[in-house]
């Protein structure tokens, strides 16, 4: 015999609509999944069609809309409403006529795409994760963590209050956090970064151009400098450790305003660097990096790479 308990999880699970549709599409079409609240995992495989697995409420149903360019997905919530009666005279019978309110829906989506299919994804408070893409991604939560992995075009990723980690992307990537840490490791060609409560950690970088600036959060970036490249760091209220090649070629400027700078490069310094603004060069010269810190220390460090040997 069930405990009252059991009986309510039971009752609970069958609530539970699991959503499994497949369809064609064309693979240069955008697809836009947006989710009030749950999960997004997008996954890529090298079939021309989609894949929708979604995990809902029975009164949810996902709806699939086409445009000429676009496939939207979305969850509907049909309630009935019992004062809501309509008399069929003929039958005898009482219907309940149905309504769509558009109420929030909690639903877990997973989501099979082309490589190249651009993406847009988001929702009031979703987690999303993303991986394999080599299409366009476009990333929106106001209150969820957002994962991707992978990427060869333009990427952007805006969350409010999250963590962002961004692995692997080699095109221009653009991601804001506005209460969260920022997370970029492996990545090539552009990036912007901007935390306003929060760190930004870059690692294993190999990008000619980078904008990372937080208001307060420290900035750490590790990797190669491209001697035609562009580096920007800055904080307001944090500290900044910059560690790239000890054969890198570079015009550094440092500004710190009420903290200290030190280098483990040999490089001539003024006697006092705090509160003051200050250039010397690595090399030839030639990319650019800029690092400014108004309340926090400044490092610039040596990268030692760690050469692996099979056994």
């Amino acid at each position: 015999m069930f405990t009252s308990a059991a009986a309510g999880l039971l009752a609970a699970f069958a609530l539970v609509q699991h959503t499994d549709t497949t369809f064609a599409v064309n693979p240069s079409h955008r697809l836009d999944v947006s989710n009030f609240s749950g999960e997004v995992v997008v996954r890529t495989w090298s079939r021309n069609s989609v894949r929708i697995l979604a995990d809902h409420s029975r009164r949810d149903e996902i709806v699939v809309g086409r445009s000429a360019s676009e496939i939207r997905v979305r969850a509907g919530w049909w309630q009935p409403y019992a004062d809501e009666f309509q008399l069929d005279i003929e039958s005898d019978r009482v219907g309940i006529q149905m309504r769509n309110p558009r109420r929030p829906s909690i639903v877990n989506y997973d989501v099979t795409v082309p490589l190249s299919m651009p993406l847009v994804i988001g929702g009031p408070r979703t987690d999303v994760s993303i991986e394999g893409s080599e299409g366009e991604i476009t990333v929106t939560v106001n209150e969820g963590d957002v994962t991707v992995v992978g990427g060869r075009g333009r990427i952007s990723i805006r969350s409010i209050e999250g963590d962002v980690w961004l692995e692997g992307a080699s095109g221009r990537s653009r991601v804001i956090a506005i209460e969260g840490d920022i997370n970029v490791l492996r990545a090539s060609g552009e990036l912007i970064a901007e935390s306003t409560d929060g760190d930004i950690l870059m690692e294993d970088m190999r990008t000619s151009v980078v904008e990372a600036t937080s208001v307060d959060g420290e900035i750490r970036y590790t990797g190669d400098i491209d001697p035609a490249g562009t580096y920007v760091f800055g904080t307001h209220d944090g500290d900044v450790t910059v560690e790239i090649p000890e054969d890198a070629n570079a015009r550094v400027t440092v500004a710190t305003f009420d903290g200290d700078f030190s280098t483990d490069f040999r490089v001539s310094l003024p006697r006092r660097t705090e509160g003051r603004r200050f250039s010397f060069t690595l090399g030839a010269g030639a990319a650019e990096i800029d690092i400014e810190a108004f309340d926090g220390d400044i490092e610039l460090l040596k990268l030692f790479r760690v050469r692996r040997q099979n056994d």
